[in-house]
């Protein structure tokens, strides 16, 4: 039978909360799908650890799929160790501080990033990623847009989690999990292309029909436990290209549609940040929109908090 064993980094600056949602996720995952979750040295320093977490989720679509889940060390001095996990990696969960006082601190851990995929070969706007934007019941809904701007992956799934409470952790896992596992499958399908008739034993239409059921049962598999409305999962089955569609991340919210521009696009909102009511009455809540294209934008959404009842009413 064949056989997935993927790679994936929880990738993020040091206390960002890498290490809770790996903690989080050995926790939530039924038992009969996690391993041990250990500490191993590093191959450049015995001396540094990183943890990690098998996940086995035997036979998907015909495929046997194991996962490997792993949390990098996020010290400043740790950029080597950093890049060498990165070695034969098939997907990140990128892991954003949103508290406010660190905040700023993301932009130099996805600069490294960026620089270390380079170095074999990989963009990062081109490979399999989430963004999970940690500690959300502390965060400056302004400052997460802002961040989320200046970082420039509008393509990319985005999960707001609370990774002391596993809000939003499985969602995320759920989602890169199915990226990277429809990603594998494709070269799959492209190796059995490109073999001689004889020597190959599944057929890339084969692998296309069974990619539907297969990723229904990796969600199913992770998810078994559920998670709170509104963690909505991206359909990764019928997307182009590399990255998630947001059309599957748009929660529970109706479509808003775009001013008529001759195009007919549909805007989903993606998500929504806390809302603040401020000094002159008025209520803000930013959200960040996204159309089928994968294109996404941000707004701010204000509403005046006029009074609700007239003057001499009860």
């Amino acid at each position: 039978m064949a056989e997935i064993n993927a790679r994936i980094l929880l990738w993020g600056i040091e206390g960002a909360g890498k290490s809770t949602s790996l903690k989080t996720i050995h926790a939530k995952l039924r038992p009969d799908l996690r391993g041990e979750l250990t500490t191993e040295p590093t191959r450049l320093d015995p001396t540094i650890h990183f943890e990690s977490l098998p996940i086995s989720l035997g036979e998907v679509g015909g495929v046997g799929t194991q996962l490997e889940i792993v949390a990098v060390p996020g010290a400043a001095d740790q950029a080597m160790t950093r890049k060498q996990l990165l070695d034969e990696v098939d997907g990140i969960i990128i892991v954003l501080d949103a508290s406010p006082e660190r905040i700023d601190s993301n932009y130099a851990a996805i600069d490294e990033l960026r620089a270390s995929l380079a170095a074999y070969g990989h963009r990062l706007d081109a490979f399999p990623i989430v963004l999970q934007y940690n500690k959300r019941d502390i965060a400056d809904p302004f400052a997460i847009e802002e961040l989320h701007r200046r970082i420039g992956l509008d393509q990319a799934a985005v999960f707001e989690t609370i990774a002391t409470t596993g809000h939003g952790i499985l969602a995320a896992l759920t989602t890169i999990s199915k990226h990277v596992v429809r990603a594998r499958r494709n070269s799959n399908t492209a190796s059995a292309v490109d073999a001689p008739a004889a020597a190959t034993s599944v057929t890339a239409a084969e692998l296309e029909d069974s990619a539907a059921s297969s990723h229904e049962i990796l969600e199913e598999a992770i998810l078994a436990e559920g998670e709170e409305v509104g963690d909505e999962l991206v359909d990764i089955e019928n997307t182009p290209g590399t990255q998630p569609d947001w059309q599957g991340i748009s929660g529970d919210a109706s479509p808003t549609r775009k001013p008529d521009d001759g195009r007919g696009e549909m805007l989903r909102i993606v998500s929504a940040g806390q809302a603040e009511v401020e000094t002159d009455g008025s209520l803000q809540l930013p959200l960040v929109l996204g159309d089928d294209a994968g294109q996404t934008r941000t707004v701010v959404l204000s509403l005046r908090l006029d009074s609700l009842v007239r003057d001499g009413d009860n």
